[in-house]
């Protein structure tokens, strides 16, 4: 995080930071030297793809960097065209809908109680596609 935040800053030491995860000694990587800011935003999410996989911290990082509905979709369309690469048997594939990632997807509902009981929301404050 703090890598993500230095090189989003134009901080020339987000590059030490990516390093300590990045080139720990556990993965055998070497160290990145040099990286436009654009180039080490790619890598730290790419890092952070692999090193917190089963975290659920993947969508959030899609949503915030405005990526998910591209990626997702994409994925979806990967699957569709073969789906026993994704482990669907024979004659399965991806029910009607599944991997059609809109804009209304990435917010959830505001809850109609809080609509209800806070004087400062109304209907017309809902997300869209609510």
């Amino acid at each position: 995080m703090i890598a993500e935040a230095k090189n989003e800053q134009g901080e020339a030491d987000a590059i030490n930071y990516f390093n300590m995860v990045h080139a720990h000694s556990r993965t055998g990587l070497s160290e990145i030297t040099s990286a436009s800011q654009s180039e080490l935003r790619d890598m730290i999410l790419h890092e952070r793809q692999i090193e917190l996989a089963f975290e659920n911290k993947r969508w959030l990082d899609l949503v915030r960097t405005n990526n998910a509905i591209s990626v997702l979709n994409a994925q979806g369309n990967n699957i569709r065209s073969n789906p026993q690469n994704y482990y669907y048997p024979i004659g399965i594939s991806l029910p009607p809908g599944a991997y059609n990632v809109t804009e209304k997807h990435l917010l959830l509902p505001i809850p109609q109680r809080e609509i209800r009981v806070n004087p400062e929301i109304s209907q017309e404050d809902q997300n869209p596609g609510y």
